[in-house]
């Protein structure tokens, strides 16, 4: 189990991680949007959002560092 800022990661949260970065959104929107969507309260930090793609990524067995994660 991978824990995110109080979000327990699964692999449905990452892969719709995966597919708002694939439609460019930018880590603070990503944050934005899982606050929105699993209650999370970062306030929309990108600090969030880039460590949310980063595990995501992981999680998928994807680089961090490739598109669509960076």
């Amino acid at each position: 189990m991978l824990t995110v800022w109080g979000l327990t990661l699964t692999s449905d949260i990452a892969r719709q991680v995966r597919r708002w970065r694939a439609d460019d959104y930018s880590w603070r929107a990503i944050a934005a949007a899982a606050d929105q969507q699993w209650g999370t309260d970062s306030g929309g930090n990108q600090l969030f959002g880039s460590d949310l793609c980063r595990e995501s990524a992981r999680m998928l067995g994807e680089d961090p560092d490739a598109d669509p994660w960076h």
